[in-house]
């Protein structure tokens, strides 16, 4: 993930931002990330304040041949709930008032200020959505590696949805089948909060240091209130430990292979209602398209998709993610 910078803007970053005495419209986003999963995620509201509770089945009631004048036992189905909470992803940017009032637009001069703090908030979601960890941030929300983190042949666990790449390093990263919906994977947020980043100019403040000393500041604050809901894990496939040094063995590692296994795995269960997307980083992007160069196939296409033609796998989009990390601890 990209470094977000210094606490506060500076005389120099003001300069940097104007060109000729005027106030650039656009800045070059060199930190800039993809955030191709927030455009593909649906958002869910809560159905409990800030937590969400699911109800998944994990049995089903017993059928039985009756004979002439013979009984049915009494059966019933098993369910298990299972409560997602929500974190409040907040920042807050703070700018010299003299600094603003001697630009020739003020306002535009926040506004790419502001561009920043978004941005930040956006690969902070994106990495919490794969890696989060309550045990690490109580504040925060389990990520989906947290979710699917220990393989399992029990085809009633959500362990059977991991796939071994093979690798036993400490290179490893994962591509990841996710299937969004309301019945599938959703972003949460609280009940009377609003989906996505909420802004609030706060307008000119006093900061008062700890010695007492006194001076004015523009505040902008953005928060965004956010979880994670996995109700069927059935839709959602990890292929995990893929060796980063082995990608570069084309014979090592067959990506194909493994995107079909992960295929079969989600295909009767992403139907209901949902958009199937695959996710992994750069890296593994560009060994995969290495690998199809020496392959004719036909599961394999480039279509449009949100206004930009990128590559398919059997109609399913292949997303870029950069906050999969090529450092993943091994997965067994």
């Amino acid at each position: 993930m990209a470094t977000i910078g210094a606490k506060y803007l500076t005389l120099a970053d003001k300069f940097k931002r104007t060109e000729n005495g005027k106030t650039a419209a656009e800045i070059i986003e060199m930190m800039s990330e993809t955030n191709e999963l927030l455009q593909d995620a649906n958002a869910l509201q809560c159905n409990d304040g800030t937590n969400h509770i699911t109800t998944v089945r994990t049995g089903l009631p017993s059928a039985v041949f009756r004979t002439l004048y013979g009984f049915v036992p009494s059966s019933k189905s098993t369910t298990e709930q299972v409560k997602d909470v929500t974190g409040m992803l907040e920042t807050y940017s703070i700018v010299d008032v003299d600094l603003v009032e001697k630009c020739e637009n003020p306002k535009l001069f926040r506004l790419s200020e502001s561009s920043a703090f978004i941005e930040a908030m956006n690969q902070k979601l994106q990495e919490t959505i794969f890696y989060g960890s309550i045990k690490e941030n109580a504040a925060a929300f389990d990520g989906l590696t947290v979710r699917y983190s220990k393989k399992s042949t029990d085809t009633k666990k959500i362990g059977s949805n991991i796939i071994d790449a093979g690798g036993t390093g400490d290179d490893n990263t994962s591509i990841w089948f996710i299937t969004w919906g309301d019945l599938h994977t959703s972003l949460l947020y609280p009940q009377g909060s609003q989906a996505g980043v909420q802004h609030k100019d706060d307008g000119v403040l006093t900061e008062t240091s700890t010695s007492g000393g006194k001076r004015k500041v523009y505040q902008d604050h953005f928060k965004m209130d956010v979880g994670l809901s996995v109700r069927d894990w059935r839709s959602t496939c990890r292929i995990a430990n893929i060796s980063i040094s082995n990608l570069a063995d084309s014979d090592a590692v067959d990506i194909e292979e493994l995107l079909n296994e992960a295929y079969y795995k989600i295909r009767r269960y992403a139907k209901a209602g949902g958009r199937t997307c695959i996710y992994c980083n750069s890296t593994v992007l560009m060994y995969f398209e290495a690998q199809l160069k020496s392959k004719t196939n036909v599961n394999f296409t480039f279509k449009e998709y949100l206004d930009e033609s990128i590559l398919h796998y059997k109609n399913i989009p292949i997303r870029e993610c950069e906050q999969i990390t090529n450092e993943e601890t091994l997965v067994s």
